[in-house]
């Protein structure tokens, strides 16, 4: 995937969420580039939720956008989660919601959804978070993959000393899902282990790029492999090679939450990760590398809204942006002039 393959698009669709502090704010938001840049967003809707669930939880974080290899529709899958009200994430990973949610849209403006999928067995698992999904085009079918806390049936929930496993499954029509096997095992301390993987092909190889969850870590590292359902157990980098780890630790202090887009004007790679506020940050901080395959990513002097959170970013073409500021326009000023950027 280079720039040269994305010809036709001119800018980026970002849907996220903006935090835990009230009822929307843990549902789904969308901003659209102003042109090819990453800095510089249109807040759809007038910065109010575009995509709200009446259904499971009632909140909804992590949404993640997928064009579908036909090139004319669009699949949004979502955690089924709401902090608000909570506090803490602690029951979620016990007893919480072990279904994924799912919309469809033909344009990025009118959604069917959104439908629960239960994808684990609530006795056997305590979530479902961070769902996303890539075309498979050896396996023709698309992987969809999670972070699931597993538990033996009939114990005590954390006294099992359960952590967070990357769940992978497949599925030719985001209704029905094979039955989900293990794709990253890495236990980092107790309680603790992998979460919020992302995934793009590039020539001949997946790169994946997963939140290592140890206490003292707290960060993201990349890993390569041409098998995309290749097992991890163990260690990060025992089964993917391992590119690199603890990326951007020199300028934050917390990430998860990984996107990777590619430029739409050169062979430049953009790595956006979500520096939490519970991790002492304020939202998404920008990287970009000129060879993916190196692991080095360098900070950007741009900036991003500070109420981005864990989410997902496309390339749309001009038209597909046009559509979306025409019929979710940004606030505005009486003068006509756009208050919803940013």
């Amino acid at each position: 995937m280079s720039a040269s393959e994305h010809t036709g698009y001119e800018a980026y669709l970002f849907a996220h969420f903006v935090g835990e502090d009230g009822p929307d704010a843990e549902q789904v938001h969308l901003a659209v580039s102003r042109g090819d840049t990453l800095s510089e967003w249109d807040m759809l809707a007038g910065g109010a939720p575009v995509l709200r669930s009446s259904v499971g939880t009632g909140g909804i974080r992590d949404p993640f956008l997928l064009r579908l290899r036909d090139g004319e529709g669009f699949v949004m899958l979502a955690t089924d989660l709401q902090v608000y009200g909570i506090g803490h994430f602690r029951d979620a990973q016990e007893h919480g919601s072990t279904a994924l949610l799912v919309w469809e849209s033909r344009d990025l403006v009118t959604w069917d959804g959104p439908r629960r999928v239960e994808v684990m067995p609530p006795e056997r698992a305590g979530n479902a978070w961070a769902p996303e999904a890539i075309w498979c085009e050896e396996a023709q079918t698309y992987a969809v993959y999670w972070a699931s806390n597993l538990y033996d049936e009939g114990v005590e929930r954390r006294n099992a000393d359960s952590y967070n496993r990357m769940m992978i499954a497949t599925t030719d029509d985001f209704v029905t899902f094979t039955e989900p096997r293990i794709w990253i095992d890495v236990r980092r301390a107790p309680g603790y282990g992998t979460i919020d993987s992302t995934v793009i092909r590039h020539g001949d190889v997946y790169h994946r790029f997963t939140k290592d969850e140890h206490p003292d870590v707290m960060h993201v590292f990349h890993e390569v492999s041409p098998d995309l359902f290749r097992a991890t157990t163990g260690a990060a980098g025992s089964a993917w090679d391992l590119i690199a780890e603890r990326i951007g630790s020199e300028h934050v202090t917390h990430g998860e939450g990984p996107i990777v887009v590619p430029s739409l004007t050169d062979d430049r790679w953009f790595l956006l990760l979500d520096w939490p506020p519970y991790g002492g940050g304020t939202g998404y901080v920008l990287f970009e590398t000129d060879d993916i395959d190196s692991g080095r990513w360098t900070r950007t002097p741009q900036s991003l809204p500070p109420r981005f959170r864990h989410g997902s970013v496309i390339p749309v073409t001009a038209a597909e942006r046009q559509r979306l500021l025409t019929q979710l326009p940004p606030a505005t000023h009486s003068d006509g002039d756009r208050d919803g950027g940013i």
